[in-house]
């Protein structure tokens, strides 16, 4: 049985249809109904329905302007509207919200059964593909699955680049003119209530099923988890990634009662930069479920710029392949090449040593696991680093050693992931009390500003207040609003406008709802008090 949340602003007509549709029949159970938009869009991020069933025209809100909210909170959610308005520009607008259905009013009890029937086919079907997916993996599996690990041909950049867009466009991922300016690499994985993985193959198409709505994407399965390339301009990496994802999460817990964790990379601007953008997915995915939003994690949200750890990996998976497969020239170009770029970035002692050990280490195993041991032991004792031996008496000194050394940059991680969380929020909670009059303040404008995913920030507000931004942000303009009525001879329309409000009567409507008296009437009561 699918949940539904039904609103309208004409009272009859929405008792109408809650009370004399047969709901059962078609599949559905109300949990819910509202008068306005906005009063949906609480619902909805309240209730978490299935569908929307909602007039296109109505106070506060419009079909259209919630429709266009609802994707940023419940992308995963069908909405369906009911309008009286032949007009095609309204159906224009829907179809960009992938609006399930469109109906006109009037409407017999027999032709809305009839829709809802349909829309609960279109939702099972929608469903049953997520569920069931597709066996096997997409075509251009066989270009992502080298792109992602770095086994790239030693070549200058260029070259590489070239090489790279040609083998894409072979695969059909892209075509001979297309060169989009961004990537970025998705990892998503699912397990059960109780943590058993259960990702598998056939669950790419889901996966693809939803990041094809928005964005330019291939995907396939590699190590237990979907990994996906997600290609397009920086415009619409940030105004549909986010969304992409949470339609992901969203549906795949909805259908398959499961949990569902996606890790986004930052954006690389080259094919070649793909396996560094891959491990940051990858990576970002071992953070404590309970950080942040839990489910879909975004590097930018949780590792500060400028990180230095991809330079390393980077350095030695490059160092690795030219070594493995690399002339004796090219390798001497890379290595003037890296040292250079070492010295212009000036890294510190600490740094370089780092950055010294992880490639000593790698070069170390792929010598290991080709040549013979004794020739690895000569070449250890060759290397800067021979000589050194680690300060322990006995292996069980040497576990205890490292179970501290682990423990404590535990202990240092999670202590700055929660500080850095805490940070956020408040910085956010301040914006909304410096910015509260600003009627244009949402969720995204102070996530952009703050440089975090909407998601992200959501669930920082949630786990630091209990609260949703969208009611702190109400409840400080309206707080703001009280005092200004209550110590200023100011117009009723003048205090609205100053706290955020361009309609007066949506503004009436949420204070009354609030403190249970209007606006005037809070204004005589307080004349009538200092009389």
């Amino acid at each position: 049985m699918y949940t539904v949340i039904v609103a309208d602003d004409e009272p009859e007509l929405r008792r109408s249809l809650v009370e004399r549709t047969p709901w059962a029949e078609c599949g559905f159970t109300v949990v819910g109904e509202a008068e306005n938009g906005m009063e949906a869009l609480e619902l909805v991020e309240k209730l978490e329905p299935d569908l929307l069933l909602t007039d296109i025209r109505m106070p506060f809100l419009s079909g259209i302007a919630l429709a266009r909210a609802v994707r940023e909170i419940r992308p995963a959610m069908h909405i369906a509207f009911l309008s009286g308005y032949d007009d095609f520009t309204y159906a224009q607008q829907a179809i960009q919200y992938n609006i399930i259905s469109y109906m006109l009013k009037p409407i017999t009890l027999e032709e809305l059964k009839k829709e809802l029937c349909v829309i609960r086919e279109k939702i099972s079907l929608r469903y049953q593909e997520i569920a069931q997916g597709r066996a096997g993996q997409p075509r251009p599996a066989d270009f992502l699955m080298p792109l992602f690990f770095g086994a790239n041909p030693p070549l200058a950049d260029a070259a590489l680049e070239q090489y790279l867009h040609g083998q894409a466009v072979e695969c059909g991922l892209l075509t001979a003119q297309d060169i989009p300016p961004g990537y970025v690499v998705l990892v998503t994985a699912i397990a059960g209530r109780d943590g058993t993985p259960l990702t598998s193959r056939a669950h790419v198409h889901a996966v693809e099923l939803v990041l094809q709505k928005y964005l330019h994407s291939a995907s396939c399965f590699i190590g237990g988890r979907i990994v996906s390339l997600v290609m397009a301009s920086e415009f619409d990496l940030n105004k549909y990634l986010h969304i992409a994802v949470s339609e992901i999460v969203q549906s795949i817990e909805r259908v398959m009662q499961a949990r569902c964790t996606v890790g986004v990379s930052r954006t690389v601007g080259a094919l070649s930069d793909c396996h560094t953008a891959y491990r940051e997915a990858i990576g970002v995915l071992a953070y404590p479920a309970g950080l942040g939003d839990g489910s879909s994690r975004f590097v930018d949200d949780l590792e500060a710029r400028g990180s230095i750890r991809s330079d390393f990996t980077d350095a030695a998976a490059r160092l690795e392949s030219v070594v493995k497969s690399g002339s004796r020239a090219q390798l001497t170009a890379y290595l003037d090449n890296l040292f250079d770029s070492l010295l212009s970035a000036r890294r510190s002692a600490l740094e370089t040593d780092l950055m010294m050990i992880q490639l000593l280490s790698a070069l170390c195993w792929a010598a290991g696991a080709i040549v013979d041991p004794s020739t690895v032991d000569e070449l250890w004792r060759a290397s800067p680093l021979a000589g050194l031996s680690l300060s322990y008496r006995s292996f069980d000194e040497l576990r205890a050693k490292m179970t501290d050394f682990c423990l404590q940059v535990n202990d240092a991680i999670s202590q700055q992931c929660r500080e850095s969380g805490k940070l956020l929020c408040d910085q956010a909670l301040g914006m909304i009390r410096a910015q509260y009059g600003d009627e244009t303040l949402s969720l995204a404008s102070i996530s952009e500003a703050l440089h975090i995913s909407p998601n992200y920030l959501s669930a920082l507000i949630r786990k630091n207040t209990g609260e949703t931004f969208v009611n702190l942000l109400t409840a400080q303009r309206l707080d703001a609003a009280k005092e200004l009525l209550q110590c200023t001879s100011l117009k009723v329309m003048e205090i609205a406008a100053r706290c955020g409000y361009a309609d007066q009567h949506y503004f009436s409507y949420c204070f009354k709802k609030r403190f249970d008296i209007s606006p005037l009437a809070l204004r005589r009561q307080n004349a009538e008090d200092g009389a």
